[in-house]
């Protein structure tokens, strides 16, 4: 890294707005819609979030808030919220740099399925056999809007995500496009909540469809993604919910060309697409020989995802760490896993880390949440000691490393605003960025509005500078 003096007073005409969100942080988060292929405020200022996924449930969580217990009911639930919420905190502390923008929640089927209803074929969240709409009310109303308001008390939007996960093989006009649609059609239509909430909670419609068969019971036509998900979205539509929808494809949520040529049709237009990204897919590469090259995925990626041209995308499942000794897995593909720190894909932030931010930038309207929340801060270390430091702390590799800093570099560059001077003479400068005003990192000027970012030797003094070259 090249060194080098600044003598003269460098004049900053905007710097940081970082005020902490607070309890109030609801009311000063814009409503986001989509505009063309962007998610927009108000304003029409275009946004990208980044932030991490969880659900309620013990054992993903670690046994933290309880411990095993048969079933979940009512006695549950304020544990539950009381973990939440120190989840959401750590998540947005700026002063200790968090920066998380959004949270994916699942409505966990432990809480949705009655247990005293009879499990109809193999176990597992594909089956819904034991799902219970009057559970679905219960807990929509007392866990997960409590849950959901939460989050938005400390400025994070919410994309929320169906019970379970799709069967490998889904059909139109099966059983699980019906359970969608009940779903969906219940929490747009119980409670008034999230149609208030229209701007700030959006709906990911299923989560990892593999093979989607149209009416003629042919595999993975370029219509079967189309007319499975209309009929969810028409219902959801109905119900008066205007808020942005997310549309997710095949192949675990890979694949979504034959939506460029049959798309969702949204009489709000106001939908993108969730996508899945883990080390091994789109041409990139994984485990010990991580050697992604960052073009080849991204071409990939465009093949797999062209609606990225059209439509914002969300990234709501993506993580990695680099190997480690010990036990690996197969993936969704059959693909041999080799062992990591506690990551689905094993890879490294030099290979495909970097290679996906490549891709987020290259695009600009790529939203993101890691796997867990896990992946992102040490949840032990801040629920022991108050502190917050990035998961993996010290693997460099490690996607809780590079999203530490990631997030806080995109927050901040969209976040900029107008400020007094700041004199910076004699302080060297150790780092220079450059970002679009979406807060993604570019290589160097540019004649559209740019913002560029210098970082002090002295370690406190930050200069933004939004610049247009005429």
């Amino acid at each position: 890294m090249n060194y080098c003096s600044i003598k003269r007073q460098v004049i900053a005409i905007v710097a940081l707005a970082l005020a902490t969100f607070g309890a109030n942080a609801q009311t000063e988060m814009p409503d986001l819609r989509v505009s063309g292929n962007q998610l927009v405020d108000p304003t029409g200022k275009a946004v990208v979030l980044h932030g991490v996924m969880d659900t309620p449930n013990r054992y993903f969580n670690g046994w933290r808030w309880q411990g095993w217990k048969p079933q979940y009911n009512g006695e549950d639930v304020q544990p539950c919220l009381n973990y939440f919420e120190k989840l959401f905190k750590a998540l947005t502390d700026h002063e200790q740099g968090a920066y998380c923008t959004v949270f994916r929640l699942h409505l966990d089927p432990c809480w949705t399925n009655d247990p005293d209803l009879p499990l109809v074929g193999d176990g597992g969240e594909q089956n819904i056999s034991q799902f219970s709409q009057t559970r679905l009310k219960k807990y929509w109303r007392t866990l997960y809007t409590q849950l959901i308001k939460k989050a938005l008390a400390h400025g994070l939007y919410v994309v929320i995500r169906p019970p379970g996960v799709c069967p490998h093989d889904i059909k139109v006009g099966d059983a699980y496009q019906e359970y969608l649609k009940t779903v969906w059609s219940t929490v747009t239509s119980f409670t008034t909540f999230l149609n208030d909430n229209a701007g700030k909670v959006s709906i990911e419609l299923a989560n990892e469809p593999v093979d989607v068969y149209d009416s003629n019971n042919k595999k993975n036509s370029s219509v079967a993604l189309r007319d499975y998900f209309q009929p969810i979205v028409d219902v959801i539509r109905a119900n008066g919910f205007k808020g942005i929808i997310w549309v997710p494809g095949s192949g675990w949520q890979s694949w979504y060309n034959n939506y460029a040529k049959y798309p969702i049709a949204d009489p709000e237009d106001n939908f993108g697409y969730a996508v899945h990204c883990y080390p091994g897919w789109y041409n990139s590469g994984s485990g010990s020989n991580d050697k992604t090259n960052k073009e080849t995925m991204r071409r990939q990626f465009e093949v797999q995802v062209p609606v990225v041209k059209t439509n914002p995308v969300i990234v709501t499942e993506i993580d990695w760490s680099p190997l480690k000794p010990g036990e690996g897995h197969y993936d969704e593909h059959g693909n041999w896993v080799e062992p990591n720190y506690g990551t689905w894909g094993t890879a490294t932030t030099s290979g495909f880390g970097n290679a996906f931010k490549y891709i987020h930038d290259y695009y600009g309207n790529i939203s993101m949440t890691l796997q867990g929340s896990g992946l992102y801060f040490d949840i032990d270390q801040y629920l022991e000691s108050g502190k917050v430091q990035p998961a993996f702390q010290g693997v460099d590799e490690a996607c809780g490393e590079a999203c530490f800093a990631w997030y806080k570099d995109w927050y901040e560059a969209q976040h900029a605003t107008a400020v007094e001077d700041v004199k910076t003479d004699g302080i060297e400068v150790i780092c220079r960025k450059y970002y679009n005003l979406q807060g993604m990192e570019i290589d160097g000027p540019t004649r559209a509005p740019y913002i560029y970012k210098k970082v002090m030797s002295n370690g406190k003094t930050t200069i933004i500078k939004k610049c247009n070259i005429q």
